[in-house]
Formats: C-alpha cells, sequence, structure tokens
C-alpha cells in the first residue's frame, strides 16, 4: 500500500515513522529535511505526486485545511481515500467535502495522542474515526488495521466528536495555558494535589500556541465551554470574598 503525508510537522514524522513499517510512505511539505524524511522510512515526492496515493493523510494545522483542500484537489484521485487527523472535526470534514471531487471518499480522523506520549508505542492509545462517504469495506479495513497496531478506535460523528473534546482536551489545554501563563512551577512546599495540577502542564507545552487557537476558533462548541469555566470560575471566586 502506498500511503501519501501532506505536512511533515511533529504528527507527520509521527505518522511517517509507524506508518513505514508497513506501507510505502511519500510526504510533502513545502519545507523539508530530506535525510530526516528518509530516517523515517520516507521518501519527499512533490505535491502531485503525493497525491497519487490511495491513501492520503493531511498532518496540516486546521487553520491551513481548506487551503490545502483547493490544492490538492485537482491532483486526488477519485480512487483515493482522503484523511485528516485534525483535532477538530466538523470543520475540516466541510472543507474537504466542498473542495474535494464528489466522488473523493474522505476518512476524518483524530489521533488522541502525540509525539510525546506516543513516543514509545502505539499500543492501547485512542483514535477517533468519523465516517463520510467512505465505503464500509475500506473502513473496516483501516479499523482493523488500527487495531491490529494496539490501537483503541472510536467511531463517532463530527459533531460528537467536536462536543465532546471541546469538554476535554480544549479544557484541559485552557487549564494547561492558565497555568502557564501564571508561570506556575514545582515548589518545595506543595501538595500531591498540585503536583498532579502540575501534570497538565506536561500535555500542552510542547504544543504550539496556533494548535490551542485554532481549536479554540474552528470548535463550534468551544465558545460554550469557556462559557461554562468562566461562570463557573467566578462563582468559585465569589463564594470565597
Amino acid at each position: 500500500m502506498r500511503v501519501g503525508i501532506i505536512g511533515f510537522g511533529r504528527l507527520g514524522k509521527l505518522a511517517v515513522k509507524n506508518l513505514s513499517q508497513d506501507s510505502t510512505v511519500c510526504v510533502y511539505d513545502i519545507n523539508l529535511d530530506n535525510s530526516e524524511v528518509e530516517s523515517l522510512g520516507g521518501t519527499s515526492v512533490s505535491l502531485e505526486e503525493v497525491c497519487k496515493s490511495k491513501i492520503l493523510i493531511l498532518c496540516v494545522p486546521i487553520s491551513s485545511i481548506e487551503n490545502i483542500a483547493k490544492e490538492i484537489s485537482p491532483f486526488v484521485s477519485i480512487d483515493t481515500l482522503v484523511m485528516d487527523v485534525c483535532s477538530v472535526k466538523v470543520y475540516p470534514m466541510d472543507k474537504l467535502r466542498k473542495h474535494l471531487p464528489k466522488e473523493v471518499e474522505i476518512l476524518g480522523t483524530h489521533p488522541m495522542f502525540g509525539p510525546d506520549s506516543a513516543a514509545k508505542s502505539l499500543y492501547g492509545c485512542k483514535i477517533v474515526l468519523c465516517k463520510d462517504n467512505v465505503c464500509e469495506e475500506k473502513f473496516k479495513n483501516i479499523k482493523g488495521y488500527l487495531e491490529s497496531h494496539g490501537l483503541k478506535v472510536i467511531v463517532a460523528t463530527a459533531h460528537e466528536h467536536d462536543k465532546q473534546i471541546a469538554q476535554s482536551l480544549i479544557l484541559t489545554h485552557t487549564i494547561g495555558r492558565t497555568l502557564m501563563d501564571m508561570n506556575s512551577t514545582s515548589m518545595e512546599i506543595d501538595t500531591k494535589g498540585y503536583r498532579r495540577l502540575l501534570k497538565i502542564l506536561e500535555t500542552v507545552e510542547n504544543d504550539s500556541v496556533q494548535l490551542f487557537e485554532d481549536m479554540n476558533k474552528y470548535n463550534p462548541y468551544a465558545k460554550e465551554m469557556r462559557t461554562s469555566l468562566s461562570s463557573s470560575l467566578n462563582n468559585i471566586l465569589e463564594s470565597v470574598k
């Protein structure tokens, strides 16, 4: 199987490293270090060439997904399955449907892990699959492949995904960014609870500000979560005045 990957950021590199063990992996990005691509088992190719892959995975920021969809539209074959890995699902899948040829199959995915949490192994990590117009047989094959590599597959609609992720991932990142803004660090006089709180920093400190901003901007349920968080925090602070 030939797999194409557009985007060679932290998640793109993780994808190349793991998929190259089973597939021929072609990689495209505007700025590529060919030696690094090859060291992970991939091959650097042009945009037109990567779009010839049977499976095309878009490892790009949420805010870039529409432009990428427009760029690849003339080159993508009707036999190609296009997948994205965005941490928001409604927005990117809408843009892919809008700009890609209607015959192209689309599968939304969200790996619930990253280069840090999956550095040693993917076993036990979660991944969400959001079906669009992908045929049932191909969907089952992909699901089975992921499960055979130890991943826990969760099937959900794009809206179900975004609603839950606003209350889990985006909330966690919001609290983590707040701790960073407060310059929260380990202290000699602390508690186990405080040390656990600082663990949140480990999940967000290596992620970009762009990711945090994009999740909040493009997830339709993020604003509701922020309003609820702000209201609850104000209620708590008012109670101790």
